[in-house]
């Protein structure tokens, strides 16, 4: 939403004829927006002169749900008061939105997410295209991916994408109950409400994947057919 289109919403029916400021507009963005969202500094609508003063002062004042993870990027806490802490479940949405496009989860984290292995990594691994984003947090760690084709996948996909590569590093299921469960929707289950997988994109951004053996792009064509039955039933 374009800045003139986000005073057009806050303006609106008989919102009354006082113009709001850019201050003011950067602040009921901030308001709006829901506890446990994660935002970059360039997404809140004004001028960086303006926005970037308001956000210091917010992240310095202990009662402000606003905390700085790092330059540029923010989180707003669930409740008012809350310690500038964000827990570990949150910490993965928040390194999911640092990851960008074509990011997702990683090596034994991805493995473990999809249920395929009972093992808990001590880290969140995440794959991102090109170069990794800093971390503001000891807990995640990003992995350069070179490809570029991974960019037209969501964050679940990618996950998918990883674990198969990462297959058979840890203690794992066996790869026909792995398929299974990917059939029985019991991998999109683990990974969250709203989980969508596209086959007709994850074939041919699988097979771009450079330097990869002969079992990695067996077990994502197993897979593909798994999650094809799942959508058809």
């Amino acid at each position: 939403m374009t800045l003139t289109e986000y005073v057009a919403f806050r303006l609106g029916p008989g919102y009354g004829e006082r113009v709001p400021t850019a201050t003011s507009l950067a602040r009921s963005w901030l308001e709006d927006l829901p506890g446990g969202s994660f935002f970059f500094a360039s997404e809140v609508p004004g001028r960086s002169s303006v926005v970037r003063p308001l956000l210091s002062r917010l992240a310095a004042d202990d009662s402000s749900p606003i905390h700085r993870e790092m330059q540029g990027f923010y989180s707003k806490l669930w409740h008012e008061g809350d310690e500038p802490r964000i827990p570990y479940a949150d910490q993965v949405h928040g390194a999911l939105k640092l990851a960008g496009a074509g990011g997702g989860a990683a090596s034994s984290f991805a493995l473990n997410w999809l249920g395929w292995t009972r093992q808990h990594p001590c880290r969140y691994d995440f794959a991102v295209v090109g170069r990794p984003p800093t971390s503001p947090w000891k807990s995640a760690r990003f992995h350069r991916r070179s490809n570029a084709a991974r960019s037209t996948l969501n964050w679940a996909e990618v996950t998918l994408l990883e674990a198969i590569r990462s297959f058979g590093f840890l203690e794992c299921v066996a790869w026909d109950e792995a398929a299974a469960m990917l059939e029985r929707g019991i991998c999109q289950e683990r990974l969250g409400e709203g989980v969508t997988f596209r086959c007709d994109r994850l074939a041919p951004v699988g097979r771009a994947e450079r330097s990869q053996p002969r079992e990695f792009h067996r077990r994502l064509a197993d897979a593909v057919d798994a999650l094809s039955v799942a959508t058809a039933a």
